[in-house]
């Protein structure tokens, strides 16, 4: 009776606990991976929001005044705001001291919160070449002449997990897709 009693209170061997502790490992490690795909995933919809706002006060500007705002200025895209290199930090918008935040200003885009893209909004009155959407895709469909007809090209650029590589966010008045490049990198 004492024999059978001291086998039942053995507990775990060793490899049984080393067994455990390596699936809890594999687990954690895929939770992680998981939550921080979910965040940058959070983050990167921002630039799909603001590019489908830009978008609408295009076309509601376009109706007013016939013509697509030039936010650049320069009908190119080299120029972002609210700031000129993105970075993992977010920025605030509206800051109507630069021509380009006065340029949103008179679209009427605004943000919820703070950015974490730059965007670039160009426009041409139909005369002007088409600048390039950015990204390292081949877009099958991008002009690069508009054949006199008015366009605008908006653009958001994000480095969000501070690593130096940037996503590209592009969309045009020509086409109803938002093209995405290296997406949450």
């Amino acid at each position: 009776m004492r024999l059978s009693a001291r086998r039942q209170n053995r507990g775990f061997t060793l490899v049984e606990l080393m067994g455990v502790v390596a699936i809890v490992g594999i687990l954690a490690t895929l939770a992680v991976y998981g939550v921080r795909k979910y965040i940058l995933s959070a983050k990167a919809s921002e630039a799909i929001q603001m590019i489908g706002s830009i978008k609408a006060a295009q076309e509601s500007y376009k109706a007013e005044t016939f013509a697509y705002l030039d936010v650049s200025g320069t009908h190119t895209l080299t120029t972002l705001y609210p700031m000129s290199t993105p970075s993992s930090k977010a920025y605030g918008w509206g800051d109507v001291t630069t021509d380009q935040g006065k340029a949103f200003r008179t679209l009427g885009v605004q943000a919820d919160a703070p950015v974490r893209f730059g965007y670039a909004c160009a426009a041409g009155d139909g005369s002007n070449a088409i600048p390039s959407h950015g990204s390292s895709q081949t877009i099958a469909n991008w002009p690069t002449a508009s054949g006199g007809v008015p366009w605008y090209v908006v653009r958001a650029v994000g480095d969000l997990d501070g690593d130096s590589t940037q996503s590209i966010y592009a969309s045009a008045s020509f086409t109803g897709q938002i093209i995405i490049d290296k997406e949450g990198e």
